[in-house]
């Protein structure tokens, strides 16, 4: 038999053979370029994470009105701070604890979470981030700050509203993206205990508004309404602005899954 009639036989420290050679390079590249093609269609697939923060490096101190109806807020000039607990809690239980009322200034501390133009801010140890000031004795540095009525709201109709049950902590920033199927579980287990809902609509370019989220008479919602946290569904509710603060007082009993 002649030498080039053999079949070529590869060893691993001799010289890979030209037939193998010929036949293993085309068949590399074919497959590199098969991997970054799905991996390209893959990536844009996927939904953008958002331009959330979450600034855990960096506490800030913020002065304000403390509200509690149902969930607790900080109110200042510019913004409304939806105030959470470390982890998967709400401080519900805690500012409760506090003897708070509504329209109390306080000074919180604690780690800020945003996006879109909404805030939530992560207090750790509410006893110790949140203090009294002593402006509600008198004048002092609040002395610019604009005192708000808690029973003024802005009555923005009955409207029916297509979007998901989210909760702020993950979707304002924890999390990227904090929302969608992939997030059920855990947005869930948030709201369970004690972060407040929020629900996510988007209109048909994709731009986002979060309401915060009651029942119709302005209360906590209740965990009938779990099961349907992260799903798309439709509301019908009261729309309410708070300040910066979109309320949504749904009607528990309209909720519909969506396909």
């Amino acid at each position: 038999m002649h030498e080039q009639d053999k079949d070529p036989f590869y060893v691993g420290y001799l010289p890979l053979p030209p037939a193998i050679r010929s036949f293993i390079l085309p068949w590399l590249v074919g497959n590199l370029v098969l991997a970054v093609g799905i991996a390209a269609v893959v990536a844009q697939q996927h939904r953008p994470p958002g331009d959330g923060t979450w600034q855990t490096w960096e506490g800030i101190s913020v002065e304000g009105q403390f509200f509690m109806n149902p969930y607790p807020v900080l109110r200042t000039d510019d913004a409304t701070y939806i105030l959470v607990g470390q982890g998967k809690v709400g401080i519900q239980d805690d500012v409760r604890a506090m003897k708070l009322s509504d329209g109390d200034l306080v000074v919180v501390t604690g780690s800020p979470i945003e996006r879109e133009g909404r805030s939530v801010l992560e207090v750790y140890e509410p006893a110790v981030d949140i203090v009294r000031s002593n402006a509600n004795a008198g004048p002092s540095y609040f002395t610019s700050f604009t005192r708000i009525d808690p029973l003024v709201r802005e009555d923005l109709g009955t409207h029916t509203l297509r979007g998901e049950i989210v909760d702020p902590k993950c979707y304002l920033g924890v999390m990227q993206p904090g929302d969608g199927k992939t997030h059920k579980a855990c947005a869930t287990l948030c709201i369970k205990g004690g972060i407040p809902p929020m629900f996510l609509v988007r209109d048909t370019q994709g731009r986002a508004a979060a309401y915060l989220l009651t029942d119709a008479e302005g209360g906590a919602i209740p965990e009938s309404v779990h099961p349907y946290i992260a799903d798309p569904i439709e509301l019908t509710g009261q729309v309410l602005r708070d300040g910066d603060l979109l309320v949504l007082q749904a009607d528990l009993g309209s909720i519909k899954r969506l396909d």
